[in-house]
């Protein structure tokens, strides 16, 4: 692919990985690696803190900031630089500490709702992500308003895998819809191949037939099929991020995880018809271990679909990263 001939504030889809890591600020850098370690450093002394994710969408900030590598701060050519203050630095420090010391001395209360599904527990995972709070310490708001326009779609990102990454506190709570759902779709679709399968409205549904029965279990949500969506989506992004358009990405990313429930939906179906025409015992022996291989190649053949609609062409990879 042929550079442009100016470097502005978009992307360069030609960089390499080496390239956006040497051009990438620094200070903005810097300020995603203390958060990770701080947020980390807190999960450690305060276990009552622990959740998986603030660390993956600071992570996943800092890898797609160092995968963009250097913006102009204005219609120049001038790099964006910010200078970390020692002063700052203690602040931010300060504040994680204090966060430690009240989650400790309220560590029994919010122990018996930790993990809870419903309000209070709802609220207290919502409380867990306050170890993020500091990092504005760090910038001024006139520094962070500069750096949220200019790192916009790594900003979204990172907000995207803070709240749809590890979706099993989503679904837990909508089980007892989402789960009569499935069971009615898959029943539905399953009289077709087999006419005499019945269906038990259960807290688990159980899909009844003359030679298998098979229960709907929580664990059959397709949990591990979104979970394997997110970390691919997420090495997708990460290797083509100066290529992507953002837009598009974003609204692939959420088609993808409804074409995984869809696909988690044809795999229970699949289940139903052929243990009930002579398969029986290949779907109780292997029903598990094929899912990984079942949802990896949902995932292969959408991305066969959207990959070139959510990429960039040849002759537009360097315009700026906000276009669609």
């Amino acid at each position: 692919m042929t550079p442009a001939s100016r470097p502005g504030p978009s992307f360069d889809s030609n960089d390499s990985l080496l390239a956006g890591s040497l051009r990438a600020p620094r200070f903005l850098l810097l300020a995603l690696i203390l958060t990770s370690c701080a947020v980390a450093a807190d999960q450690l002394a305060a276990p009552i803190l622990h959740t998986s994710s603030p660390l993956w969408a600071t992570i996943a900030c800092l890898l797609l900031v160092w995968r963009r590598g250097r913006v102009s701060s204005s219609s120049g050519d001038s790099p964006f630089e910010c200078t970390l203050t020692i002063g700052r630095l203690a602040a931010f420090l300060l504040v994680h500490g204090a966060i430690v010391l009240l989650a400790r001395s309220m560590s029994g209360p919010l122990q018996a709702s930790s993990g809870e599904v419903g309000v209070r527990g709802t609220l207290v995972a919502a409380g867990k992500l306050c170890t993020l709070g500091p990092t504005m310490i760090l910038f001024p708001l006139a520094t962070w308003k500069k750096i949220a326009r200019l790192y916009f779609p790594e900003a979204i990102a990172g907000l995207v895998v803070l709240l749809t990454f590890f979706p099993s506190r989503v679904l837990q709570s909508i089980w007892p819809w989402y789960g009569q759902g499935l069971g009615r779709f898959v029943h539905t679709m399953a009289r077709v191949f087999v006419p005499k399968v019945g269906y038990l409205a259960d807290s688990n549904p159980t899909l009844s037939g003359p030679d298998l029965d098979v229960t709907i279990v929580p664990e059959c949500s397709g949990i591990s099929g979104l979970e394997l969506f997110d970390y691919l989506f997420l090495v997708v992004a990460l290797v083509d991020w100066n290529r992507l358009r953002k837009n598009r990405a974003l609204l692939g990313y959420f088609l993808g995880l409804l074409a995984m429930l869809f696909g988690n939906a044809i795999r229970i179906l699949s289940f139903v018809v052929f243990g009930n025409r002579g398969f029986a015992e290949s779907v109780s022996r292997f029903h598990i271990s094929a899912g990984w291989i079942f949802f990896s190649a949902v995932f292969l053949a959408y991305l066969s679909m959207t990959y070139g609609w959510m990429v960039r062409k040849h002759d537009g990879a360097a315009r700026n990263s906000h276009s669609s």
